[in-house]
């Protein structure tokens, strides 16, 4: 950032006002907010924002300002054509132009003041892309550079626009910058006044995740869902290989995939599990789905399916907690319809295919809406075809000799202990989830994933799980598509989007049927919010799992399926528990500071509502959360100004604290002083009523009077003191005393 301001010195000093040292800080705070965007934009934006914050080069000619526009314009429809009007990578190249015009063509104090503000706000928008620990430096920074921004604004408008007296770069910065920590010095009593209220409000008040555009498409506004239609990457794509749905972290990854509005209670969103492509046939390199899929032939596959939800429920052992949701879905040139695990009734022009996935009869090519029900929790039960039971148990010829092994070897276990033991590898031996890994695909990949490398994303882990479990005798397949949502504050709708793209496993059980088993739930259950890491358990009966009434069901987070991912231990064994690490200072600062979300405030003060008899929680969680920011922050307000009025109270000089003391207690008797009451005819107005106290209020008059007008005396203080407390004991005394009204003459 520094380099990037020396590079451009000589720019500096075209600015006839403010100066090099206001036009450098500047360029200091625009660079911090221009390189918080790095991760996002593309890298041929970079050579327009160059030009454009060269363009402070050019002589002040009536042209300029047409070649700075013709600049902005160019880079905008060039940006356009290539990602799209409304993508994000365009929109955000064009706020940023705007900003570096803006400092190449500013030339007075409050330009520099003004486009500090609108870099201000770039630098918070850029945050979302880094880290929590580097945006907490860049959180630090940003106000320290507008605050020099700030300082060298005012000097300059101190000078009365006059130039700046030539100074090195280095001389001025040196000079601005103590004069910027000495006002934060200084401000430091005043942060820690408002930091109370900033600790309600970040506690209390709703939090809406995503941006503010989030909340109109969930209201139903005239928004497109998606900002591009696409048909590729996990959760979407008919071919698959292991790994590869990194490659689509980035900047689409904020773009809504579909958005569910639930009617009477919306369940956690680590328990919502949408289904898409499901998988059977992996050749060692590349998971695929059959033709009828990559053709979009819906009716062929409906020939096989069920075409009632009532019908396939009828195929469940067991199901309970349904719920009634309508989705909104982007095109995507596939068939499914994605709908949540499993699928209780149906809408119209949708079938259920023989994997459980809800497809249409044709290709989703525009915006589409549609309601379903689904069930929870469920059991699958049934027998497996035996054509089905070879495709769940296919591995290829060759490849991956280390898992065939390690599944030779898990085979000679029973069934269920086949499924703890792989679990516990997962959990026992250092495994990591990472959005960005190293990964190098080939015939062995899966087994330099699984026994070197050990960290991957979802599609890895589901992946090489189905792998293993093949490998050890067991019927395996991978599903695909998305976990979870955002939550949108006071409001029944979920937003799923891209980065919620999810696959996880389902196993064959001889009693039970198909289980989905979700590696990356057991290892990362903090990526899902509600989710918790549990020990391997057995997994309780049907019996015991009845469907809990809608205003409980919100509140519990491990009684459906997706909360039992762990599998059950040996029949013949106790269950295994499995160690898990306490939370470090940085995952405390993750969960509770940097990913506080709404979600996670609802399941708070859920929590707190069962405590008090469930009448917390529940569908009006954000209700109670707003009456918590309201109640909070009116008590950190009161006292505050409570404490403002005792230290204004405590700064005035003692005969004025005992005049002002005595005063109150006549207010309360009825007697108020006027404003332009001199403190002798206040006197004789309440003598006039209260003989009583005429003599003595008359003598605390005289020796107010005498302190505050007449010629300093060293014992006026104490002539003050006594008198008032004399007349403050009269009348207390006076109990007969009438109250009447209080009047002003």
């Amino acid at each position: 950032m520094m380099g990037m301001t020396f590079a451009l010195s000589p720019l500096l000093s075209s600015a006839p006002v403010a100066g090099r040292s206001c036009a450098g800080w500047s360029l200091a705070l625009l660079a911090l907010a221009l390189a918080s965007h790095a991760p996002a934009l593309p890298l041929a934006a970079w050579p327009a924002l160059l030009l454009a914050l060269c363009s402070r080069g050019l002589p002040p000619r009536p042209w300029a300002p047409i070649l700075r526009l013709v600049l902005f314009g160019g880079a905008v429809v060039t940006a356009g054509l290539v990602f799209g009007w409304t993508d994000s990578q365009t929109i955000r190249l064009a706020l940023l132009l705007v900003l570096a015009l803006k400092w190449a063509e500013a030339c007075v104090a409050r330009e520099f003041v003004l486009l500090a503000g609108g870099s201000l706000l770039a630098g918070a928008l850029g945050l979302l892309h880094w880290n929590e620990w580097t945006g907490l430096a860049l959180i630090a920074l940003l106000p320290l550079l507008a605050l020099g921004v700030l300082e060298t604004a005012a000097e300059a408008e101190m000078r009365g626009g006059q130039p700046e007296p030539f100074l090195s770069a280095l001389t001025a910065g040196r000079r601005v910058g103590a004069r910027v920590l000495a006002r934060l010095g200084g401000n430091l009593g005043r942060l820690a006044l408002a930091l109370p209220l900033a600790v309600a409000l970040f506690i209390f008040f709703p939090r809406i995740p995503g941006p503010l555009w989030d909340i109109g498409l969930s209201f139903g506004l005239p928004l497109p869902v998606s900002l591009e239609k696409s048909s590729q990457g996990l959760g979407v794509s008919t071919r698959l290989k292991p790994g590869q749905s990194q490659a689509q972290s980035g900047v689409s990854e904020s773009a809504p995939v579909l958005i569910a509005e639930f009617e009477n209670w919306v369940p956690p969103t680590s328990l919502l599990y949408w289904r898409g492509p499901v998988y059977y046939e992996f050749d060692g390199r590349e998971w695929r789905l059959g033709p009828e899929y990559e053709a979009g032939q819906g009716r062929s596959l409906m020939r096989r399916g069920w075409t009632k939800g009532g019908a396939f429920s009828a195929t469940l052992a067991r199901k309970s907690n349904e719920i009634t949701y309508t989705v909104r879905l982007t095109p995507h040139d596939r068939l499914w319809l994605y709908g949540l695990d499993l699928p209780a009734a149906l809408d119209a022009e949708s079938f259920i295919s023989t994997d459980w996935q809800v497809l249409a009869h044709r290709p989703v090519e525009a915006e589409t809406r549609y309601r379903l029900k689904s069930w929870l929790e469920w059991e699958a039960g049934g027998t497996l075809d035996e054509a089905l039971r070879l495709r769940a148990l296919a591995l290829p010829e060759v490849g991956n000799p280390r898992l065939r092994a390690l599944g030779a070897k898990l085979a000679a276990q029973p069934p269920d202990a086949r499924v703890v033991s792989a679990l516990k590898m997962l959990l026992e031996n250092g495994y990591n989830v990472r959005d960005r890994f190293t990964f190098r695909e080939g015939p062995d990949a899966l087994d330099e994933f699984w026994f070197d490398t050990r960290e991957g994303n979802a599609d890895l882990y589901a992946g090489a799980f189905v792998y293993l479990m093949r490998a050890a005798g067991l019927p395996a397949r991978l599903v695909t598509g998305y976990r979870g949502g955002k939550l949108m504050a006071l409001t029944d709708y979920v937003i799923v989007k891209k980065n919620h793209a999810h696959a996880w496993a389902e196993v064959w059980d001889e009693a039970r049927g198909w289980r989905r088993i979700d590696p990356i739930g057991m290892i990362a259950p903090e990526r899902f919010g509600n989710a918790s890491k549990q020990a391997i358990a057995p997994k309780p009966s049907a019996s015991a799992a009845p469907k809990p009434p809608p205003q409980q069901a919100a509140r519990r987070q491990t009684t459906n399926n997706a909360s039992r991912q762990a599998p059950p231990a040996p029949p013949s064994g106790a269950p295994v528990a499995v160690k898990v690490p306490s939370p470090g200072l940085d995952d405390f600062f993750a969960r509770w500071i940097f990913r506080l979300d709404g979600e996670t405030q609802q399941s708070l003060l859920a929590g707190l509502g069962e405590k008090l008899g469930g009448t917390l929680g529940g569908k009006f969680a954000w209700v109670w959360l707003l009456i918590g920011a309201a109640l909070s922050s009116a008590l950190v307000l009161g006292i505050g100004q409570a404490i403002v009025w005792r230290r204004e109270a405590r700064s005035l000089p003692p005969p004025q604290r005992h005049w002002n003391r005595i005063g109150r207690l006549l207010a309360r008797r009825g007697f108020l002083q006027a404003a332009w009451e001199c403190p002798a005819s206040f006197a004789c107005r309440v003598a006039a009523v209260r003989p009583l106290w005429a003599d003595a209020l008359r003598a605390l008059a005289d020796a107010y009077t005498g302190w505050r007008y007449a010629p300093a005396q060293p014992d006026a203080p104490r002539r003050v003191e006594t008198r008032a407390r004399k007349l403050q004991n009269l009348i207390l005394a006076d109990t007969a005393a009438p109250r009447p009204k209080p009047e002003t003459p």
